[in-house]
């Protein structure tokens, strides 16, 4: 697995954080779409 921002720009991690944020997006689902762990996420 690479790192986060070799896989993604500032702006998609924002939109996606910002989307879980406002409950458009679970959890579960940010995980899923950056391919991280729970343990990442927190």
């Amino acid at each position: 697995m690479t790192q986060l921002h070799k896989r993604f720009s500032d702006e998609q991690i924002a939109f996606l954080l910002q989307t879980y944020e406002q409950a458009l997006m679970t959890r579960d689902e940010v995980q899923d779409a950056l391919d991280i762990g729970r343990s990442w996420f927190f």
